[in-house]
């Protein structure tokens, strides 16, 4: 019965389960080897890692031999060169939108084990799916023996709705093993990001190598390098926003379902954002499969500016974020728990990066140092605005206890400040200012009451959310 429960379990136990049901990491006493069992992130980096590996290698011997049709017709297999080609003019659009993504992943930064992770995802275990289900479709939609609209036929109707699908797993494995992390939009369009660009990466090698595969065959095409760099240009840089783009959609979805109360929202948010990713990817493929390149320029225009939409929106939560960093710092500083210089400092985006720059050249222990504090100070601000919302209940205590002690800890051996700081300089003169006895601080919450909400039937009054 409920009551025996209660009635055996411990005041730890209880305040355990409280914390993981608020999401909320619980606190894990042992050596090293301990803790990190303890995180579902190496378990899931356990399955993940060895998975890729198989599902790269299951795809390089798909690719990799010529294949033979019923009707005594061979295909070109890929050859090691050809991957190589491929792969380097690939890595060139992956780098670059790597960074842009880890870079707007830096208010409440996931662990690079997690960007690692959604990047493999997307690389390996999508494509796999993709290219298994989607030759499949193919076969299941042609009408004769040589259909040339088989291929158009499988990429308007059946890849968006796979792709989209399967690069938006890693992001539903992520929120149910570490929902507590992923706070703000950026932190999901960043996780979304990786995995479309990891899926883009292979994509792209698959494409390129094919058609340095078929120039190199071909008497009539007199430029094999030619060829290659035009196509190049156009997946790697005309086009390439495309499957972030879409992936984005889906993840906007997730995260307006994860801050709604309703739960009809909660269902319809991301199942819309993921209707809307296929629908707009369908449009993408099915204008490039069956009108010419030179005819293109008007949706290309179209396209370029949706993804100047998104951008703006972007940077809108860059500064929302922002500003809810600072609000909610403000509540500490009111119960003396902060100073008025740390919102300036923590709450503003050019300020942290300009504090983690000068770290950087005070060397690289220093600078981990700041940046473990950064982090503190942000996940500090984010547990706050939590309660505020009424998302984590007064478990959220005895974490932003933790928070504030491990901060206090920590100031003294970071940076804290660029107030009269040369960028290199041998010993840092910034002192900071102490803050009042523990006595005379006020409470850790603020004046306002986190929401009520009505007591049980037959109970009545007001009782946390």
């Amino acid at each position: 019965m409920p009551g025996t429960l209660v009635a055996i379990m411990t005041t730890t136990d209880i305040a355990r389960r409280q914390r993981r049901l608020n999401a909320l990491p619980v606190p894990v006493v042992g050596p090293w080897y301990r803790r990190t069992v303890a995180s579902p992130v190496f378990w899931l980096a356990v399955v993940l890692v060895p998975a890729s590996v198989y599902f790269l290698f299951a795809q390089y011997w798909m690719l990799h031999p010529p294949q033979t049709f019923p009707d005594g017709t061979q295909t070109l297999g890929i050859t090691n060169e050809a991957f190589r080609k491929a792969a380097f003019w690939a890595m060139w659009t992956a780098m670059a939108y790597s960074a842009l993504f880890i870079w707007l992943d830096r208010f409440r930064a996931s662990q690079p084990v997690v960007w690692l992770l959604c990047f493999l995802w997307g690389a390996a275990g999508s494509t796999w799916i993709s290219l298994h289900v989607n030759s499949w479709a193919a076969e299941m939609m042609a009408t004769t023996d040589a259909n040339s609209d088989t291929g158009s036929r499988a990429a308007v109707f059946s890849a968006p709705f796979i792709e989209e699908l399967s690069k938006a797993t890693i992001l539903v494995l992520l929120i149910l093993l570490m929902r507590g992390r992923i706070v703000s939009r950026l932190s999901m369009v960043a996780l979304a990001g990786l995995s479309a660009i990891g899926f883009a990466f292979t994509e792209n090698i698959i494409y390129f190598s094919r058609v340095w595969m078929q120039a190199t065959h071909d008497i009539s095409i007199a430029d094999p390098e030619a060829t290659l760099h035009e196509l190049v240009l156009l997946r790697g840089v005309y086009t390439s926003f495309g499957h972030p783009l879409f992936t984005i959609m889906t993840a906007s979805g997730l995260v307006i379902g994860l801050g709604a109360r309703s739960r009809i929202v909660r269902v319809l948010a991301p199942l819309t954002g993921f209707m809307v990713a296929a629908a707009g990817h369908m449009l993408f493929n099915g204008l490039a499969s069956t009108n010419p390149i030179s005819q293109l320029r008007g949706a290309w225009f179209l396209a370029l500016g949706v993804v100047f939409v998104l951008i703006v929106s972007l940077v809108v939560s860059v500064v929302g974020n922002a500003q809810v960093i600072r609000a909610r710092l403000g509540d500490y500083v009111q119960a003396g728990w902060l100073t008025a210089d740390d919102i300036d400092v923590f709450g503003r985006p050019l300020r942290r990066v300009k504090l983690l720059w000068f770290a950087m050249f005070r060397g690289p222990w220093m600078w981990w140092r700041t940046a473990t504090l950064v982090r503190r100070v942000t996940e500090l601000a984010y547990l706050r605005d939590a309660m505020a919302r009424g998302t984590v209940d007064s478990a959220g205590d005895g974490r932003a206890l933790e928070l504030i002690a491990d901060i206090h800890r920590r100031w003294p051996h970071a940076l804290t400040s660029t107030a009269g700081e040369r960028l290199i300089q041998r010993r840092r003169r910034h002192t900071r200012t102490p803050l009042p006895d523990a006595d005379d601080r006020g409470p850790l919450t603020s004046s306002y009451p986190p929401p009520q909400a009505p007591g049980p039937a037959g109970v009545g009054g007001n009782w946390p959310r």
